[in-house]
């Protein structure tokens, strides 16, 4: 059955279009992953969806009861509440809770009633149990008590009020009431945020046997994979919807793209071709020229003429570049400890990491993974214990909470400022070279002069991974470095630190993020006294490997570099000869040779087809 159905669907904020010319359904028992960049319009389709706006343009039909009652989680929702967490969480079955207390009142009731009222109470508590059954009474506790301890938690939370709980955990509640009603519809904006790898895991399970309709919006690839089997890409006010989970949709987009690029580059030398054909024709001016332009004039008004492929998801690359390399072993951490006055995060915490390696730093939240990255990078003091930053090694650190940025800043000052920062006058980067690194990271324009503090979470990001890109660091300490990006910008980021020389050492619970650069994994507190040891799940890939990989890597894009510029050679070399057949068919006396005419444009048709192939090989090199 048809839920929803978009027939050129629009909606317009202001002089702002968001969406544009939607046409699609959506069908019971669809799983779709909802992606795009940030801003570009995901939230404001599933609020048109919901009700919350209304179209400005075309029509959008919802079907049935199942659409009106819709369990829907905002990002980074929030419950405000009197109650505490085991109280507020039990509130979505505030019916079963009232039938309970007058299935008791009935009971304690008929405890002291008299023999001719007994026979009717009875009958009454029996058809009130019966109901009471029927509506899963006996197991909503254990449920709801189960979905709490999947989501972090544990029974001592549940008599703390809603109002001492963080952000996070807040949404992480309300994200566990709507799992416990068991709507028929789910929908769920980045339900991922806020857990750890333990409460990740378990909605993951959740959510595969969710039998209802969902839709979700993430930045989370793993969770999409695992929990979708349809993606619906928003680019630029237009929707395209794959039949296929992320990871199998990036294949086809790339081979969609791929094929619209080589189809308009076709077609436009095939328009340039006749242009150039009827222009030579009326040059010679002859009646049988005249007539061979007018008919190639015909064909080309007949021609539907592609537009041309949007290149939004070429974003430019970044260089994380590095002055010097340093010493060969990089990190030793000795019995390193960390306490507040409350609580012990971890104690007698011991080892060590070698140049090239890409450690990523694991455990449960709290357990002090962002607090030892504030300690390596002389934040913070440990409460005992030592550590050392091998010879030779700068690094930069990205802050979690993005405190390395100044508010009070523009984009512009900041970035340029902190990337000349100590280099000699002779290698100063222009302002206008900043400004179009700027420019690649999406700030044009004034955009570049707003302030750093009226920036969303993910423009900050931007800025920050901008500024560390020109720190020519050896050692990147990154904590949650894709909180807050977009996929598209996730992939930048992963690409340029797939070929960092030099050694890194995250926080992270993008595990496509970690999946992808991981050559070691430390779980904390399987590094703490007299547990240390090896983790059970670090990959198996020493530092040597990882220096092997990387310069394997370099290697194969080298390779790469000087295949793509042998046939860029060869374009020139096809674009010179075939100026020179242009001018021989501008040339008048040959007008009346026809066999000559012929022959050149056999060996233009050829040069021409020879062009296609070598465009499109170049063509792959893009989307390699």
């Amino acid at each position: 059955m048809i839920l929803y159905s978009c027939q050129d669907m629009g909606f317009r904020f202001g002089a702002d279009t968001i969406l544009e010319h939607i046409n699609l359904s959506i069908n019971e028992k669809d799983r779709i992953g909802i992606i795009g960049d940030n801003g570009a319009g995901k939230t404001t389709f599933i609020k048109i969806l919901l009700g919350e706006y209304a179209p400005t343009e075309g029509s959008l039909f919802r079907y049935g009861k199942i659409t009106s009652d819709a369990g829907y989680l905002p990002q980074n929702a929030g419950l405000d509440s009197d109650l505490d967490v085991y109280g507020e969480f039990l509130s979505s079955y505030s019916d079963l809770i009232r039938q309970e207390t007058a299935i008791a009142e009935l009971e304690e009731e008929l405890k002291h009633c008299t023999e001719q009222q007994a026979p009717a109470l009875s009958e009454k508590l029996n058809a009130m149990y019966d109901h009471f059954v029927k509506q899963d009474g006996l197991t909503y506790k254990s449920r709801a008590e189960s979905i709490l301890r999947g989501l972090g938690f544990d029974k001592a939370m549940w008599s703390l009020p809603v109002g001492v709980l963080s952000g996070g955990q807040k949404t992480r509640l309300a994200l566990g009431k709507i799992i416990l009603r068991q709507p028929k519809l789910l929908i769920l904006d980045e339900p991922t945020n806020h857990l750890d790898a333990e409460s990740l895991s378990w909605l993951e399970e959740e959510i595969k046997t969710y039998p209802g309709t969902l839709l979700i919006i993430s930045h989370d690839r793993c969770f999409l994979d695992a929990a979708t089997d349809k993606t619906l890409l928003i680019e630029n006010g237009s929707a395209y919807l794959y039949h296929a989970p992320y990871s199998k949709y990036t294949e086809l987009r790339n081979h969609d793209k791929a094929y619209l690029e080589r189809c308009y580059k076709q077609q436009q030398r095939q328009i340039a071709k006749i242009e150039a054909f009827i222009e030579k024709q009326r040059q010679w001016n002859r009646e049988r020229n005249i007539i061979a332009a007018e008919s190639r004039l015909k064909q080309l008004e007949k021609m539907t003429i592609l537009e041309k492929p949007s290149d939004a998801d070429q974003t430019p690359p970044i260089h994380f570049e590095i002055e010097t390399l340093g010493g060969k072993e990089v990190l030793d951490v000795c019995s390193l400890s960390y306490a507040y006055p409350e609580r012990e995060l971890f104690r007698a915490l011991s080892f060590q990491v070698r140049r090239g390696e890409k450690v990523f730093l694991e455990g449960p939240n709290g357990c002090g993974k962002s607090t030892l990255l504030k300690i390596l990078t002389g934040k913070l003091s440990p409460s005992a214990g030592s550590f050392r930053i091998g010879a030779n090694i700068r690094f930069s650190y990205y802050a979690q909470d993005l405190s390395e940025l100044d508010g009070k800043r523009t984009v512009f000052d900041e970035v340029y400022e902190h990337a000349n920062r100590g280099r000699p006058a002779v290698s100063l980067i222009s302002p206008g070279k900043i400004r179009s690194a700027l420019a690649a990271f999406g700030f044009r324009g004034e955009d570049v002069f707003k302030p750093i503090e009226s920036l969303s979470g993910g423009e900050k990001s931007r800025v920050a991974i901008l500024k560390i890109s020109y720190d020519r660091s050896s050692l990147l300490f990154l904590d949650e470095p894709t909180n807050h990006l977009d996929i598209k910008t996730r992939e930048v980021l992963e690409n340029a630190l797939s070929v960092f020389e030099g050694t890194l050492i995250a926080v992270s619970h993008d595990r496509y993020f970690k999946q992808k650069l991981a050559t070691r994994l430390i779980h904390i507190p399987d590094y703490c006294g007299d547990r240390l040891q090896a983790p059970t799940d670090a990959p198996d890939r020493s530092a040597g490997d990882a220096y092997r990989k990387q310069k394997e890597e370099r290697a194969r894009l080298r390779k790469m570099e000087a295949r793509k510029e042998q046939l860029e050679k060869e374009c020139e070399e096809i674009c010179r000869k075939l100026d020179n057949i242009e001018r021989e068919l501008a040339d008048p006396k040959n007008a009346s040779d026809y066999e000559g005419l012929e022959r050149i444009y056999d060996e233009k048709l050829s040069l021409e087809q020879k062009m296609e192939d070598i465009l499109t090989e170049l063509d792959a090199f893009q989307l390699t």
